[in-house]
């Protein structure tokens, strides 16, 4: 396999991660799960993989998405941040419209990133200037995600990120955990910063909510029979849709208990996590998968009775 690389905008040095908070788990088919789970275990490491959004799943609820960032940021030019979020205001409810057509929803999201693109363009924003924003920033990692990741790595565990976020602020988190540029099974697919003399010449848009599964279709990767599935919208459960996947354990993230949401959770996601949830259910997964035994605090966590039902499970 081709080494790749993974460039970054330096070091994330305000490295924050949320803490542990009571989380309440929802399991759509406990049989079924029973049945995915085990089919998981038995086929071993060499037959697992990870696909993953990244804002607000490995990010918290906490954070800002990292395209936020740059809005939200003091840092950033007034006329920028006035145009990005202008665009927010207007295309998120859209987005989020589960009444638009796929078509049309595709056609609004274009248009987005489109101006989206064009506001950074103006705005010749630095890879300093970039990193300073990402470290003032409240971008939180999800508690265990550090532990999760490390064992993904320490493991060889295919790690494919599909995120509509940011690639290079994506890469610098993630670089303050491990040396990713020797982690050649982590594939990242995300908008692209594209620097020319260390000033942003482009935002290469080309990842939204809607075209995650057909990048990973055509991204020529080699998928293995098992996936440990992570999401934390509606639509980030199709991320996989049409790669033939054999057996897949899907965990959603859901912020709160709306009995609207919920309910579209509960009929696509194996799990759902309810609050602000830690990665405390995949590794347990995952640690049961490769044959490892859980840290005494994450057996300490998962013996509460909030995980009563998943613990039958395994």
């Amino acid at each position: 396999m081709q080494k790749q690389r993974f460039p970054t905008l330096g070091d994330w040095t305000e490295k924050k991660t949320n803490e542990f908070i009571e989380e309440k788990l929802i399991i759509r088919n406990p049989e079924e799960l029973k049945s995915k789970i085990a089919k998981m275990i038995s086929d071993g490491t060499k037959q697992t993989q990870i696909v993953t959004d990244f804002d607000q799943t490995i990010s918290s609820f906490l954070s800002p998405a990292t395209f936020s960032l740059f809005r939200m940021s003091e840092l950033s030019p007034q006329d920028f941040k006035n145009k990005v979020q202008s665009y927010y205001d207007y295309y998120v409810p859209i987005e989020k419209d589960q009444s638009i057509k796929i078509d049309e929803k595709n056609k609004h999201m274009h248009e987005w990133y489109q101006k989206v693109s064009e506001a950074f363009h103006e705005a010749k924003f630095t890879k300093s200037q970039a990193c300073q924003i990402l470290n003032t920033s409240h971008i939180y990692l999800r508690y265990l995600f550090e532990s999760f990741f490390n064992k993904c790595v320490e493991e060889h565990v295919p790690f494919h990120i599909v995120s509509g976020g940011v690639d290079k602020v994506i890469t610098t988190i993630l670089a303050s955990i491990h040396e990713i540029d020797s982690y050649n099974e982590m594939t990242l697919h995300a908008n692209q910063m594209l620097f020319q003399n260390d000033i942003l010449e482009k935002m290469e848009m080309l990842v939204t909510a809607t075209t995650k599964a057909k990048i990973l279709e055509s991204s020529g990767i080699k998928f293995r029979n098992n996936t440990i599935l992570l999401g934390d919208l509606p639509s980030d459960f199709y991320m996989t849709k049409f790669l033939n996947i054999p057996n897949q354990v899907s965990i959603g993230f859901l912020v709160q208990d709306h009995e609207y949401q919920l309910e579209e959770y509960k009929k696509l996601y194996d799990i759902t996590i309810i609050g602000d949830p830690s990665f405390l259910v995949p590794i347990v997964l995952l640690s049961k998968v490769i044959g490892h035994p859980l840290s005494e605090q994450c057996s300490q966590l998962f013996n509460s009775q909030n995980y009563d039902q998943l613990r039958e499970l395994f």
